[in-house]
């Protein structure tokens, strides 16, 4: 028969093991949470980081098609915008126009 020292000891000893299993219970949901967390943030960013080269495509070509000549020379035409001839430039200080 068990003596009372015995199931004491036996008791303490499942205490323990019910302990460990629990604070390993705990680290593993910490641990899941903190990586389904970063994997979250990860694929957040990198969405993100698709949404973003997509618009700078988008202006770049926005960008190509203000920039052509054909675009600028739309736009000095309906800004009545007239060539300027003649113009010498001084080079030494700075772009400054020089009139004679």
């Amino acid at each position: 028969m068990n003596t009372i020292k015995e199931q004491d000891t036996v008791v303490w000893v499942n205490i323990m093991l019910m302990s460990v299993v629990a604070f390993l219970l705990f680290y593993y949901v910490t641990m899941a949470n903190s990586v389904t967390s970063k994997n979250y943030r990860i694929q957040a960013l990198r969405e993100r980081v698709s949404y973003l080269n997509e618009k700078s495509s988008s202006l770049m070509s926005e960008r190509l098609v203000l920039e052509s000549p054909a675009a600028i020379l739309e736009f000095a035409k309906s800004s009545n915008l007239v060539e300027a001839r003649n113009v010498s430039y001084i080079f030494e200080n700075s772009n400054v126009a020089l009139q004679r």
